[in-house]
């Protein structure tokens, strides 16, 4: 069976080569057919069907991946956006001639086997990572399929498996392939070029008028106005309506005082501490320091090197040890405790500088206290805003008139371009602006619109006041920016051609010296460049050049930064000794991937046209429509 496989899917040494492999595992259903079909069969291949409540399930765990992956629950729209329903149509088809095929091999997995395979799942587990019954019967219920339903279709997925290891597992990516890769990632060459810079723009001479209208109208789409539209919009959020000065000076000194603790710093203290092995060697410690030897004798001769004794600067409540604790903040500056029972071993502490304990007056943080109580207040208010802003909208109430009725202060954006941008080109700054932009260009003039939401408790209202449609400009509107524009393409014009000049000089035997010296410019040298490292050098475009053509070379490109130009020629060409070590591991793995992938789909393909799939688009119409 396995040689059978291997002999289905031949010919992929030839795609490797040529660099087609397929990254996914989505199948276009070749050999498929669209039709109405029976209601409780969503696809078929063979004796096998897909049911709804497997067609739902698959749809709910695509939805609920990219819902986790965007941070919010998708869309219908946005699903079609993403594709979902042509991968999970792609996914069902491949399964079921997979399916079929493990049926007519007689394939199979033990109930123990399939056990541990659910219970593996990280969609059933708890917090713990053990496998929950209930979550498990959730997740289920949620998607609509049965137990017995979900257990069959997990019976099909580990006999799946089976063929898929047959068809792909040790799959070695051919050796050829490897050494062209190597060689590949592994030449280094060593580059001689000078940058070019193209004239200042003033420096070219103004178009003629006839010039300049010609330029004009090979262009006028880029000059042409974009859409703008007048918003008037009602911000209800804690923040814009907060009023610090409706808080009293009484709540603010009640809030100080509630939790006047975390407006104060602990004391500090630069603590040392010696640990002795026993009480014989603390006490005999502790009289060799009283009669006159230093603390850092003593620590020495305990074995011990400033290092371990330093404790660092600590609060009493960083200190874990209950008695070395007090012990330590019971000195003074500079004095030394007796032997104090630590939970470690007696020890001997010092104490060294002490920051005293500070408060931050009331004065100090009288502002953000208001401000934060304003807010707490505030919360309370934004409720109130929204009900009564939508119940005058649904009194027939227009947008100002209900934003009065709810106290919402109104401000208005004059003219506003789809990216947010004011006629003059600056950045208009809204409140939530990518959200409040996508729905004031989706909304009409005097619509009354769901407010945007802003997280986390807040909205904002808005209304569309006008719409000014995108058009045409004419010359003189914007003859400055169409002048500049002209200007500015002439000087690369006059830059391309310079550097194809010197360029063709070299070519001729002259030296990138002697051209850059001509040039008024510095002729350099980058020296044993990979096509990785050496975009430090040359940029992207220059790589590309530098490594298009073999030994004496000579090509033009665009150089690092905007305005310049590369002429550059090929001084050498250093291929890898060994051509294996360029490839890493990431890559060996990636290919070996994209092979197994290639092969998969090779194998899928071939099932699909000895097994002819059936949709039926009404029945699949029929169960999205239950995970909706």
């Amino acid at each position: 069976m396995l040689e059978t496989m291997r002999r289905s899917v031949s010919g992929w040494t030839a795609k490797i080569l040529l660099g087609l492999l397929i990254l996914s595992f989505a199948v276009w259903g070749i050999g498929s057919s669209v039709n109405g079909g029976l209601s409780n069969t969503v696809i078929s291949a063979g004796e096998t069907d897909v049911t709804p409540s497997e067609y739902a399930f698959t749809y709910s765990q695509a939805l609920n991946r990219i819902s986790r992956q965007i941070g919010r629950q998708v869309t219908a729209q946005e699903a079609a956006t993403f594709g979902v329903d042509q991968g999970v149509t792609s996914e069902l088809i491949a399964g079921a001639v997979l399916d079929e095929q493990s049926r007519n091999l007689g394939l199979g997995v033990s109930d123990e086997r399939l056990a541990q395979l659910i219970a593996a799942d990280p969609t059933f587990q708890d917090a713990s990572g053990s496998f929950s019954r209930s979550t498990f019967r959730n997740v289920l219920a949620n998607a609509r399929i049965s137990e017995n339903d979900y257990v069959a279709q997990q019976m099909n997925v580990a006999r799946r498996s089976q063929l898929i290891e047959a068809v792909a597992r040790d799959a070695d990516t051919p050796a050829v392939f490897l050494t062209a890769l190597g060689l590949y990632n592994g030449e280094r060459r060593t580059i001689d070029y000078v940058t070019l810079r193209a004239p200042a723009a003033e420096s070219v001479e103004d178009p003629t008028e006839e010039q300049l209208q010609s330029y004009f109208d090979e262009n006028k789409a880029r000059y042409a106005a974009p859409e703008y539209r007048s918003i008037v919009y009602a911000e209800v959020t804690p923040e814009a309506l907060a009023d610090p000065k409706a808080v009293s000076d009484a709540e603010v000194k009640a809030d100080y005082d509630a939790r006047r603790q975390s407006y104060t710093t602990p004391e500090r203290r630069a603590v040392q501490q010696i640990v002795f092995p026993d009480r014989a060697a603390a006490d005999a410690a502790k009289a060799r320091l009283d009669a006159g030897a230093s603390f850092e004798e003593v620590a020495r001769e305990a074995g011990r090197s400033l290092a371990d004794i330093d404790l660092g600067t600590v609060t009493r409540a960083s200190i874990p040890d209950t008695a070395v604790a007090d012990a330590a903040f019971a000195l003074e500056a500079g004095g030394v405790t007796d032997v104090v029972e630590g939970v470690f071993g007696p020890v001997i502490l010092r104490v060294g500088q002490i920051e005293p304990e500070s408060v931050r007056p009331l004065a100090e943080v009288e502002g953000d206290i208001r401000q934060a109580l304003a807010l707490s207040k505030a919360a309370d208010a934004v409720d109130a805003a929204y009900s009564a802003y939508e119940d005058a909208r649904g009194g027939g109430a227009t947008f100002q008139e209900a934003a009065a009725q709810a106290a919402i202060p109104v401000k208005t954006v004059a003219a506003i371009d789809r990216n947010g941008n004011a006629p003059d080109g600056q950045s208009v700054e809204l409140p939530q602006k990518s959200d409040l932009l996508a729905a004031a260009f989706e909304s009409e003039p005097g619509f009354d619109a769901l407010p945007v939401n802003v997280d986390p408790n807040g909205y904002v209202f808005y209304d569309v006041a006008s719409i000014d449609p995108a058009h045409d400009r004419q010359l003189d509107a914007v003859r400055e920016t169409v002048v500049a524009d002209w200007k500015r393409e002439r000087a690369g014009e006059q830059l391309e051609e310079q550097a194809n000049t010197l360029a063709k000089a070299v070519e001729d035997g002259r030296s990138i010296a002697d051209i850059a010296a001509e040039a008024g410019a510095q002729a350099a040298t980058a020296n044993a460049i990979p096509r990785q490292s050496g975009v430090a050098d040359l940029g992207q475009p220059g790589v590309e050049a530098a490594f298009a053509g073999p030994v004496g070379a000579v090509e033009t490109a665009p150089g690092n930064d905007a305005g310049t130009r590369l002429v550059l020629k090929v001084a050498e060409v250093a291929p890898p000794a060994d051509p294996a070590e360029n490839v890493s591991p990431a890559q060996r793995q990636q290919m070996a991937g994209m092979l197994a992938n290639d092969l998969y789909q090779s194998y899928v393909t071939l099932l699909q046209n000895e097994f002819p799939v059936r949709i039926n688009a009404e029945a699949m119409e029929q169960a999205k429509a239950t995970v909706r």
